[in-house]
């Protein structure tokens, strides 16, 4: 598996590449941004370790042009940046995973292992048909979502998270069985990745104007995929009334 690296600190790339290596990964060190889009465009590795602050071309632009140029590729950002604001803005651009600086060079490696094999499993999924539920479309294969016949453009993370939801909907599912599902990792105390991630998916799914909501919250347990046919305002004196 190629994994390309993209950091400007000399020290921490080569220790980063070592330890790639000694896990069995083949990993390309690009020390700019201007490097790593030339070796993106070179043909997409398998993954991508990638800091924020680079000379020339920073990492929110990279996460951007991968994310035009190869939808499913798995996008690890590793920055010192990881307030709640950057964290949310680059999972929000389309990376899968954020880790701070510094960080265990084991865990960079399980990480990377787990994005791989989530894509992996995506790229089965892609032999499934899409799903219609209410007036919500699932294309798997080509991981599109449609709302009402008006497409919603998620982010591979938003999509892994609907998906998960679609995949357990005969029940709720916890906060800490969805970040192993769509992270492949156990969530540490505090964490709310996985409330974060809900806000923006129901943003494009359940506020899209159509006539259902999908990703219901249940209380003390987590999240479920329902359908549910969303509750129009009634006129004055009458109760609410269902859409359509």
């Amino acid at each position: 598996m190629e994994i390309l690296i993209v950091e400007d600190d000399e020290s921490t790339a080569e220790a980063m590449a070592f330890h790639m290596r000694a896990a069995g990964f083949a990993p390309t060190i690009a020390p700019d941004g201007l490097q790593a889009l030339r070796a993106l465009r070179g043909g997409p590795p398998d993954a991508i370790v990638l800091d924020l602050m680079l000379p020339g071309v920073d990492g929110w632009h990279l996460i951007r042009q991968a994310r035009e140029w190869s939808p499913r590729l798995p996008i690890i950002v590793v920055s010192a940046r990881t307030n709640e604001h950057d964290r949310v803005e680059v999972l929000s651009m389309g990376a899968d995973d954020v880790m701070g600086k510094p960080f265990s060079m084991r865990e960079l490696i399980a990480r990377v292992g787990a994005a791989l094999r989530r894509n992996a499993a995506e790229r089965e999924r892609g032999e499934r048909p899409p799903v219609r539920e209410g007036d919500l479309v699932i294309d798997p294969e080509r991981m599109t979502v449609a709302v009402a016949g008006r497409p919603a453009e998620l982010t591979p993370l938003e999509f892994r998270l609907l998906w998960t939801l679609v995949e357990g909907r005969e029940r709720a599912m916890s906060r800490d069985e969805i970040f192993r599902r769509v992270w492949g990792g156990e969530r540490a105390h505090g964490d709310r990745s996985v409330d974060v991630l809900v806000r923006r998916l129901r943003r494009k799914v359940d506020e899209s104007g159509g006539g259902y909501t999908y990703v219901q919250t249940f209380h003390r347990v987590g999240y479920r995929f329902l359908p549910t046919p969303r509750r129009l305002p009634a006129p004055a004196g009458a109760g609410p009334v269902p859409a359509g």
